[in-house]
């Protein structure tokens, strides 16, 4: 039987590797507002795309180089390897308010939960998911960049107390919080989750959370006054510093990984990561994970029909009924999806993996929550 690790503990060194810079990257700007156009030329850190959302943070160019390709979905920047960037905005010695938090945002952060004080902070510094080691590798290397983050945070939502979420039997530590251990188990990562372990309750309108990859960009942010432009990844054990759109092609091809026919490509996490249509796709804001899932690794994906296990109830820790609603999702009937707490649902993944005909739940309730934003109807 296939044993399925849930285990959010790292074994990899603390090391941070640079990926070369590909001859052209793709940059997914669907439902963002472009600002670049074809033929453009950009230095590294140009802003090409701004965010819809009055609190989403921009895009930038994570090389120089002229565009190229403008459809829908990607901006396709051909690279010219030069050290051409913009100028560094002096982040540092902004005070707190309206300025600071417009500037973080064009600089590429998501300002949302910098838009309102709160009386209790609570960093997750729990790694995303199993496979993934991004938050460990950070506290442990990057103290400094994130002391800078988190006194910016603090400054402009003014917690009366900051904790950090970290996993049992770490030694990581973050100046300023006060640590509160967590057992690293898969999904005791996930925002709702941590709050109950920090906390003891379900529901804290005075508490906010944020992960510290979020805190870390903050403080790159502030002290190189540069734009966000890479991700760090975690790919076959060992963690990458990797450029917004570097193609997955580029990726396999520099760490010497083949993909065979009928193997699945996955950005993000094993639970909640997306499989790739292309190897052409690049690199997103929020991917820290790249993996390969071979043939005959995992029972594959069914369009089935339900059979009424009850596997996906009993996995679910929003406790909400993940059959139900994908069943009125499948069939667009994304009201009667709502009223059985679709809006409650952590997209943990958890309904998908122990799905006894494998069905695409997790994929039906994103779907689901899609349509509705569409729409305008979400709640």
């Amino acid at each position: 039987m296939l044993k399925i690790h849930y285990s959010l503990e790292s074994d990899v060194q603390n090391v941070i590797h640079d990926i070369a810079a590909p001859s052209e990257i793709n940059i997914q700007v669907r439902n963002l507002v472009l600002k670049a156009k074809k033929g453009q030329s950009v230095a590294r850190g140009d802003m090409i795309a701004e965010h819809p959302s009055k609190f989403g943070g921009a895009y930038h160019a994570s090389v120089s180089g002229k565009a190229t390709k403008v459809n829908y979905h990607h901006l396709t920047i051909e690279c010219d390897h030069k050290e051409n960037s913009v100028e560094p905005v002096d982040v540092k010695s902004m005070g707190p308010g309206k300025d600071l938090q417009r500037t973080l945002q064009e600089l590429g952060i998501d300002v949302a939960p910098l838009s309102s004080r709160c009386g209790q902070l609570i960093i997750n510094g729990l790694n995303p998911e199993p496979g993934i080691f991004v938050a460990e590798l950070l506290l442990e290397c990057e103290n400094d960049i994130l002391e800078v983050g988190l006194n910016i945070v603090k400054s402009l939502v003014h917690p009366v107390h900051t904790k950090l979420a970290v996993a049992k039997k770490t030694s990581a530590t973050l100046s300023g919080t006060e640590s509160v251990f967590v057992k690293p188990k898969y999904p005791n990562s996930l925002n709702a989750l941590v709050i109950k372990a920090v906390t003891g309750k379900e529901f804290c309108d005075d508490t906010k959370i944020m992960s510290i990859m979020d805190i870390y960009n903050i403080g790159l942010v502030a002290k190189t006054g540069l734009p966000v432009t890479d991700t760090i990844m975690t790919i076959s054990g060992h963690n990458y510093r990797v450029p917004f759109g570097t193609p997955i092609r580029h990726l396999l091809n520099e760490l010497d990984m083949t993909v065979k026919s009928g193997d699945k490509v996955v950005l993000g996490g094993p639970f909640r990561g997306e499989a790739v249509y292309s190897l052409d796709e690049g690199v997103k804001k929020g991917d820290h994970g790249l993996f390969i899932i071979s043939t005959g690794q995992f029972p594959s994906v069914e369009d089935a029909t339900c059979i009424n296990c009850g596997e996906c109830v009993l996995s679910c820790p929003a406790r909400i009924l993940p059959n139900m609603i994908s069943r009125y999702a499948e069939y667009e009937r994304f009201e009667m999806a709502e009223k059985y707490d679709l809006h409650s649902c952590f997209e943990c993944g958890l309904c998908s993996f122990n799905c006894t005909v494998r069905r695409p739940i997790l994929q039906y309730i994103r779907f689901a929550k899609d349509q509705l934003r569409i729409s305008g109807k979400a709640e």
